[in-house]
């Protein structure tokens, strides 16, 4: 059945009112904003802060111990298992979760548990089938990174796909994108992306929204440091991610003198994702604990005090800015990153950051247990 605001014909089936997805001051983690706009245009009145603390990405951090990796921003390293986040996304708004993900890619991502294919024809046949009955689609890739997107529809009986994605305006993949008049992107290229990962169904709401007692046990999880060299793992998440950041951070190796531009736009862009991964995450997960105090009375102070701690959180990483020149990723950020002074200033605020996280999570542990 497809939706009211949907356009159909021959071949060609597109939902049209989505809400559009982009980087801004209002949100810069591509899967909760994602699960925001299609679950709003499905009828729920879901927040971005609780999209993002039920799919746990609000108390996220990751740094690759091995590199300065621009992929440690993304949501799939929220979990150890890198489906999970997604999983939870959808589940903790009562929809039934389906995944197609690609067999074989160079991203080196392993998705365990769900369905795989490396046949473009069995992702046509996912999208349709969900786009048909009038449900949007998210999906990681279709343009540039693997991060995620919205698919609003297709034609050409699928070679063609639109929808929003957070790169669709970026002129390195321009010649690859059109543009629809409602503003979505339109593009035939989408398989021909090895960064084209998976597809991801928002099924039939059956369930009431996941509860506030598993929403806070899953963020004490997320932000639990854990980092075992033993293990094999290259990835310090939660608690343990602080370390490793200030690590590298003040490191002096990585910042040689006259260090050229592609080193030095690497580390911006890594310290940056860093920082926009806490502002971001942290300034949702104050909004949702100081929602949970009015809602929870008797749990207020607890709920106040996790709340503070995050907001703590993000009035360092502003700090962290200031030191830089604030939050632009441009040629005098990065110089003035490579400075040692502004480098031990920020890896003291690390500490404050981390401080700050492991008393939040503390009143987290008490709030969960106290549900």
């Amino acid at each position: 059945m497809i939706n009211q605001s949907g356009y159909k014909s021959e071949n060609s089936v597109v939902l049209y009112g989505i809400s559009k997805v982009e980087y801004s001051l209002n949100g810069c983690t591509p899967y909760p904003m994602c699960l925001k706009s299609c679950a709003n245009y499905l009828g729920q009145d879901v927040s971005l802060d609780f999209t993002m603390v039920s799919t746990g990405t609000a108390f996220r951090l990751t740094w690759d111990t091995t590199s300065w990796n621009g992929g440690n921003i993304d949501a799939m390293h929220t979990f150890d298992d890198p489906e999970e986040v997604y999983r939870l996304g959808v589940e903790a708004l009562g929809r039934d979760f389906d995944m197609l993900a690609r067999a074989a890619n160079t991203c080196g991502v392993e998705f365990i548990s769900c369905k795989k294919s490396d046949n473009k024809d069995d992702f046509i046949r996912f999208i349709k089938a969900q786009i048909d009955k009038g449900f949007p689609c998210i999906a990681l890739g279709i343009i540039g990174p693997p991060e995620a997107c919205i698919i609003t529809g297709y034609r050409e009986n699928g070679a063609v796909l639109l929808g929003w994605n957070f790169f669709q305006d970026n002129q390195e993949f321009a010649s690859q994108v059109k543009t629809d008049e409602s503003g979505y992107y339109i593009t035939n290229k989408w398989w021909e992306n090895e960064c084209t990962l998976a597809v991801i169904s928002m099924g039939e709401a059956t369930r009431p929204l996941i509860s506030t007692k598993t929403i806070l046990e899953n963020a004490v999880r997320v932000m639990t440091g854990r980092y075992d060299k033993k293990s094999g793992s290259i990835y310090a998440k939660g608690i343990a991610a602080y370390d490793e950041w200030k690590k590298a951070i003040l490191n002096d190796s990585e910042f040689p003198p006259n260090a050229v531009m592609p080193i030095l736009a690497e580390r911006i862009m890594c310290h940056g994702d860093a920082m926009s991964c806490l502002g971001d995450g942290r300034h949702n997960a104050a909004v949702f604990l100081n929602k949970l105090a009015e809602e929870f009375p008797e749990h207020k102070d607890l709920c106040k005090c996790a709340a503070g701690h995050f907001s703590k959180v993000v009035s360092n990483i502003g700090k962290m800015a200031d030191l830089l020149g604030r939050f632009d990723r441009n040629e005098q950020q990065m110089q003035n990153l490579a400075k040692p002074d502004v480098r031990r200033k920020t890896a003291a605020l690390i500490d404050e950051c981390k401080a700050a996280d492991s008393k939040a999570l503390d009143a987290l542990k008490q709030l969960a247990e106290s549900m």
